[in-house]
C-alpha cells in the first residue's frame, strides 16, 4: 500500500472554539487490516499498519502532513504481533514467530525513521505444538513489560522484560491455590520498578460475604514471591479496579459495594496498601448520599435500593496519595428483530447506552474530598459502542472529559473541565457538521501536555484528528 494513501491536511477554522484542530483527508481502511497509533516520537506521528503478512510504518510530520511509508522487517513474515511499546526516542515491537517446533518470543527496536536498531530473543518455547496465548502489559513509564500466559486455567508463567537493558528482569511460574482463571476476578499490574501484582477475588457471594476478600500475589523486581489477603468487612463487591501509585509506592483500589443485591451498588470504597506493609492498609466504605442518587436517578429514587449499571472506568492518582475514582453509567440491551415467528433470519438488535460520568475525589485516608456528576447521554445501536464513552486528557491544571454529544456523524463534541477543587464547567470543543468524521474517543491517545489525537472511522474511511489546547 506504499504511496496509496496521501494525507492532505485541512486546518479547520471554527471561530467559536479556542482549540487548534487538524483533520486529515481519508485513509482507506481494509476490513482485514489493523492500525495502531504508536504515538508522537521526535515530532513525528507514527502509525503501525498490520497487513497480516507485511508490517508498515506510516509517518506524519509536525503539521500532520504525510511524510513517508516504510515496510519494516521482522524475523519472519508470518509473525504474530503481541504489542508495540513507544519510548521518547524509539519504539519496540514484541512478537512471536515459529521455527519448526520452537516458538520464538522476540523484540525488535526501531528508530523514529523505522530503521531496525536491534533484535533480541526474549524466550524460546521448545516443543510448542500449541501456541500459548501470550499477553503483554506495560509499566506506566513504558520501560518494562510483563509477558505472561495461563496454562490449564490455573498455572501462570510470567516474565518481566526491561526495555532499557533489553534483558529479562525476572521469570517465574505461579500456581495460586484454588485458582480457576476463567471463574475468578483477576487483574495484573506492573510497577515501574518491575513488580508484578496479580489479584484474585474470593467468595464474593451473598451467603459468604463475611469471607469475601481479595488475594494479592506479588513478585518483586528481585524475583521474591509472596501473597496477602484484604478482607472486605462483610461487604459484597459490585465493581472494583486496582491501580499502582508509582510515586507513593502504594497499591490502591477503588470500587462499588453492595449490601444485599450485587445487581445494584449502595456505595463506594477506597483501598490503600503500602508496599511491604499490607497489614497497615486503609479500607474505607462510603454510602451514596441523596445528592448523588438524585443527580443520577431523579428526586423520587430510593437511596436504599442502590444504583445499577455503574462501572469503575479508571483511577487517577493524586500527588498526595489520594485518588480520583471515575465511574460511568452504561448498559447493553439485546432484543429480537422485526421478523415474525419461525423467521430464522431474525437477527438480534443490540442497543448501547453510555450516560453520566461520576467523579469522586478521595483523600489518602479514605475521606471524600468532593464528588461530581457530569451529565451526558449517548445512545447507539449495533456499533459495539466504539463512538461512545469519553477520553480523559490530563493537563497540569485540570482534567478534561471529552465526548460525543450524540452518536452520529453530524455532531457536537463537548468537554467537562474539572479543576482540582472539584469546580467544573462544560464547553463545546468542535463541530463535526459537514466534516464527514465520527470520533472514537475511547481510542484517543494523549501525545503532549495539552494535545491528543483521536481516530475517526466512517464506513471504510479513517481520518486522524489532532486537538491542541
Amino acid at each position: 500500500m506504499k504511496n496509496l494513501i496521501t494525507i492532505l491536511l485541512l486546518i479547520l477554522n471554527w471561530p467559536c472554539f479556542s482549540q487548534n484542530i487538524t483533520v486529515s483527508d481519508p485513509i482507506t481502511v481494509r476490513s482485514d487490516d489493523t492500525y495502531d497509533f504508536i504515538g508522537k516520537i521526535k515530532n513525528q506521528y507514527l502509525i503501525f499498519h498490520n497487513k497480516g503478512m507485511e508490517f508498515e510504518i506510516k509517518a506524519f510530520d509536525k503539521d500532520l502532513y504525510s511524510a513517508w511509508d516504510k515496510e519494516i522487517e521482522l524475523e519472519k513474515r508470518r509473525s504474530t504481533i503481541l504489542g508495540i511499546v513507544p519510548s521518547k526516542d524509539d519504539f519496540s515491537v514484541i512478537y512471536t514467530c515459529r521455527k519448526k517446533r520452537k516458538l520464538n518470543l522476540l523484540l525488535s527496536r526501531f528508530s523514529p525513521a523505522a530503521n531496525l536498531l536491534d533484535t533480541a530473543t526474549i524466550k524460546i518455547f521448545h516443543n510448542a505444538l500449541l501456541t500459548p496465548s501470550l499477553r503483554v502489559i506495560r509499566s506506566e513509564d513504558k520501560t518494562k513489560v510483563l509477558i505472561y500466559h495461563i496454562k490449564e486455567q490455573k498455572k501462570m508463567e510470567a516474565l518481566v522484560y526491561d526495555l532499557e537493558t533489553m534483558k529479562i528482569l525476572w521469570e517465574r511460574k505461579l500456581q495460586p491455590k484454588e485458582m480457576a482463571y476463567y471463574e475468578k476476578y483477576k487483574q495484573f499490574l506492573l510497577s515501574n520498578d518491575g513488580d508484578l501484582f496479580f489479584i484474585l477475588q474470593k467468595e464474593n457471594k451473598k451467603l459468604q460475604k463475611e469471607k469475601h476478600h481479595y488475594e494479592i500475589h506479588q513478585v518483586t523486581a528481585d524475583n521474591k514471591y509472596g501473597f496477602f489477603s484484604i478482607p472486605m468487612q462483610n461487604h459484597l463487591t459490585y465493581d472494583i479496579l486496582f491501580s499502582y501509585d508509582n510515586k507513593n509506592k502504594k497499591l490502591t483500589a477503588a470500587g462499588l459495594y453492595s449490601e444485599k443485591n450485587r445487581g445494584r451498588a449502595n456505595g463506594y470504597f477506597f483501598m490503600n496498601i503500602p508496599q511491604g506493609n499490607p497489614e497497615d492498609h486503609t479500607l474505607v466504605f462510603e454510602e451514596f448520599d441523596e445528592k448523588v442518587v438524585d443527580n443520577l436517578l431523579g428526586k423520587k429514587a430510593d437511596v436504599e435500593k442502590g444504583i445499577a449499571d455503574l462501572d469503575v472506568q479508571e483511577i487517577v492518582h493524586r500527588l498526595d496519595g489520594g485518588i480520583l475514582m471515575i465511574l460511568e453509567r452504561n448498559r447493553i440491551l439485546e432484543r429480537g428483530g422485526l421478523g415474525g415467528a419461525g423467521d430464522f433470519n431474525n437477527r438480534t438488535i443490540v442497543d448501547y447506552y453510555f450516560d453520566d460520568v461520576i467523579v469522586f475525589s478521595i483523600h489518602p485516608d479514605g475521606k471524600t474530598h468532593w464528588k461530581n456528576v457530569l451529565h451526558k447521554k449517548q445512545y447507539s445501536q449495533g456499533d459495539l459502542a466504539v463512538f461512545s464513552s469519553y477520553f480523559l486528557l490530563k493537563t497540569p491544571a485540570n482534567l478534561r472529559f471529552i465526548f460525543n454529544d450524540e452518536i452520529k456523524p453530524e455532531n457536537t463534541v463537548s468537554e467537562y473541565v474539572v479543576k482540582g477543587s472539584g469546580e467544573f464547567e462544560r464547553n463545546s470543543v468542535l463541530s463535526t457538521d459537514d466534516q464527514r468524521i465520527q470520533l472514537r474517543f475511547a481510542e484517543a491517545l494523549q501525545v503532549g501536555a495539552s494535545e491528543f489525537v483521536v481516530p475517526s472511522i466512517l464506513r471504510t474511511k479513517m481520518k486522524l484528528i489532532r486537538v491542541k489546547y
